[in-house]
């Protein structure tokens, strides 16, 4: 079974790839199955309590996750002026430095849909969450829940699941697609075998190790460049 819920994009959606730095950050086009499963982790904590946490990490880690993407995406691109902390070795007594840092925010043209694959059992309690949660990625990127989710028995056209291509530290493919579809490339980390509840949890001193706790894998959305200037680049789904 899956539980699918449509989304509509209320704000500019950013969400840096995980090769970003703090001064250069090219935002990704969807949320990554990391975002949205640790937004259904806060939402089950928000909600029924800290004590809850363990139970709904175990249920959020098992469901497979695909996406509908929005019809169209503008990426529009800019540099702003931050403040970020100044090195240590430095003489200057002030804590922060301004610096000039390149950012990306996109601009979603209808809904996104989500859809959760799992035992119905787990699915009625992520039915709960799903309506508990207004955003996805970075803070801000706010999305408003459409109509009630609703179980269906087989994935609808258009969606696309969230799984692609691993790269392995020895730079082999250790899984490949079943096919190749046109598109673009994005880069989505998810959750890793070795993540627990201790190490998602922020008041803890576990750290989360990439390509452990912490993978990313490599999924092509049904997009192509429609137009582009040196501000934005229009994307559509095909």
């Amino acid at each position: 079974m899956w539980l699918m819920a449509m989304y509509q994009p209320v704000g500019l959606f950013s969400l840096k790839v995980g090769e970003a730095t703090s001064t250069g950050a090219k935002t990704l086009f969807l949320p990554t199955p990391f975002a949205i499963r640790t937004a259904l982790l806060d939402a089950a904590i928000r909600t029924r309590g800290l004590e809850a946490g363990t139970e709904a990490f175990e249920m959020v880690r098992d469901v497979t996750i695909a996406a509908f993407p929005p019809k169209q995406v503008v990426v529009t691109n800019l540099f702003t002026k931050v403040l970020k902390p100044r090195r240590s070795d430095t003489e200057s007594e002030e804590a922060m430095q301004r610096t000039i840092a390149f950012r990306e925010y996109a601009y979603l043209t209808g809904a996104l849909g989500l859809a959760f694959e799992g035992d119905q059992t787990i699915l009625s309690q992520l039915r709960e969450l799903l309506y508990q949660i207004n955003y996805f990625g970075k803070r801000g990127s706010f999305f408003q829940l459409l109509t009630p989710p609703e179980l269906v028995e087989e994935l609808p056209e258009g969606f696309v699941v969230l799984k692609g291509i691993t790269p392995s530290n020895d730079e082999s493919i250790s899984r490949q697609a079943s096919s190749f579809p046109l598109g673009i490339i994005q880069p989505m980390d998810d959750w890793g075998p070795g993540l627990s509840f201790e190490k998602v949890n922020i008041y803890t001193d576990e750290n989360i190790s990439l390509g452990k706790d912490r993978i990313r894998e490599y999924v092509i959305l049904p997009y192509r460049l429609a137009k582009s200037s040196r501000s934005f680049s229009y994307y559509e789904r095909m």
